[in-house]
């Protein structure tokens, strides 16, 4: 373990610790202050009450009277008003409780209340009469006698109890605590041991490294953040290998023009070639050739990056795609193919941007004529549904290898493995072309052969009327 999650572990360790250990002083407070107060109960018509209860309640009765007389009547609400409960007959009779007699006295020594309502009678003298005091603003004014044994022990026994209970309760405490503690940094390094693992794989991420991964060894809160991280090491390999095999491609890319130029240029300074526009015209073709690859790269780069601007607008699909037909009915008829336009329904209108689906549309139709045989066919079909259009673009030709299909979109993929830019062009038009469906809220994808065909290639476009 790494000095950072050692101190994790000690700081949470600690933290459990004191958490603990004053949950185990608060409740050995709270029993200590608890059993001490307990000591003292009488009862009377089996309510449990505490003296201290009872003499607040008197004296609030004789301040709201300014005397005792008719506080007699209010005995029962105020014997109820200061009680902690009831206790059954047999409970009290097995406790050594018995139903108490209560008195209040003035300071004449008249009985002045009775829980016998025997009010002036003689006041209660007995030897096991417990006596209060009842002070109003600092004044005596009566006095609180209870007759009868109660649930009271002597200062020695009650200290002796409390001081037993006490132990008890910190005894217990403390154990638990320990026990507690211990479970506590079990779970703590069940947590930092993840923690451990996380931080050593992004260290080896941040040197270079993008192949590590973590176990993910639960489904909670932990097991969810490994999976989060392997799926992020998964995306920045899969990043790091596309950005690899980019420069490679486009070093290919640029490589194969600026060689034609450079050796047109050389041949012309060195006399080999006059300088006649024959030549000017195949350095003139490269440059062009460079300008196309320039714009595709940077058309695809801002598509990717979310920041191409699409200008939404209705778009009538169905005239879209009879311009586009119309554009390529020439390059058909020179590759001796036959190019039509099929619409099976009634297309609704989306919202897009006609220029860039154009340009889908044209990648598609150009692919499919250059991969079309002498002879051959290539149709586009056009389908409305309630919640969109599809478009599909299909040939006769050889088809597309099932090896070939799940990279035909990837960039500067090309079927023809030789990378022969007369049949191949650069490999960035299919790519250009998902990320400006995508940018639409389409999808874009190909088979081959198409369903009912035993030959050919189809490209289908799904373009929904929202957004």
């Amino acid at each position: 373990m790494d000095n950072i999650t050692d101190h994790l572990w000690f700081k949470l360790t600690r933290a459990f610790a004191l958490v603990i250990g004053v949950g185990v002083i608060v409740t050995v407070v709270l029993t200590r202050q608890g059993t001490a107060t307990q000591f003292a109960h009488f009862m009377v018509n089996k309510h449990m009450i505490r003296p201290d209860q009872l003499q607040a309640m008197l004296v609030e009765a004789y301040r709201q009277h300014n005397a005792w007389s008719g506080v007699q009547a209010q005995l029962p609400a105020i014997i109820d008003a200061a009680a902690d409960g009831q206790m059954s007959g047999m409970l009290g009779n097995i406790m050594g409780m018995f139903n108490n007699h209560m008195q209040v006295i003035d300071t004449a020594g008249q009985v002045v209340i009775d829980t016998t309502g025997a009010v002036g009678g003689p006041a209660l003298s007995a030897s096991q009469v417990q006596q209060w005091p009842l002070v109003v603003n600092q004044k005596p004014v009566g006095t609180l006698l209870v007759e009868g044994s109660m649930m009271r022990a002597t200062d020695v026994e009650s200290a002796t109890v409390v001081v037993a209970v006490t132990r008890a309760v910190l005894l217990a405490g403390l154990v638990a605590g320990v026990v507690a503690l211990l479970l506590a940094a079990l779970l703590v390094r069940q947590i930092t041991q993840p923690l451990v693992a996380l931080a050593g794989a992004s260290r080896l991420i941040a040197s270079g490294d993008r192949t590590v991964r973590v176990p993910v060894r639960s489904k909670d809160e932990l097991g969810e953040l490994a999976t989060t991280f392997n799926q992020m090491a998964n995306s920045l390999e899969t990043q790091e290998t596309l950005r690899r095999h980019l420069m490679a491609d486009v070093a290919h890319e640029l490589r194969t023009p600026l060689t034609g130029i450079q050796g047109t240029v050389e041949a012309l300074q060195d006399g080999v070639f006059p300088l006649t526009v024959e030549h000017l015209d195949s350095i003139h073709e490269q440059v062009l050739v460079l300008n196309r690859l320039v714009e595709d790269l940077r058309t695809l780069a801002n598509a990717e990056a979310g920041h191409l601007a699409l200008e939404r607008l209705p778009v009538d699909v169905a005239a879209l795609a009879q311009r586009i037909v119309t554009t390529f009915q020439s390059q058909a008829v020179a590759r001796q193919s036959n190019l039509s336009l099929r619409i099976n329904s009634q297309l609704p209108t989306i919202q897009g941007d006609v220029q860039r689906l154009g340009q889908v549309l044209s990648n598609l139709l150009d692919n499919a004529l250059r991969y079309t045989p002498p002879g051959g066919e290539v149709c586009i079909a056009l389908t409305g549904e309630p919640e969109g259009i599809y478009l599909a673009v299909t040939d006769s030709g050889a088809g597309i290898a099932s090896a070939d299909l799940s990279h035909l979109f990837d960039r500067f993929y090309r079927v023809d493995s030789s990378r022969n830019r007369q049949t191949g062009g650069s490999g960035l038009g299919l790519a250009i072309a998902r990320q400006l469906v995508v940018a639409h809220h389409g999808k874009i994808w190909a088979e081959s052969p198409p369903s009912g065909q035993k030959q050919g290639s189809a490209f289908y476009i799904f373009l929904p009327t929202i957004g």
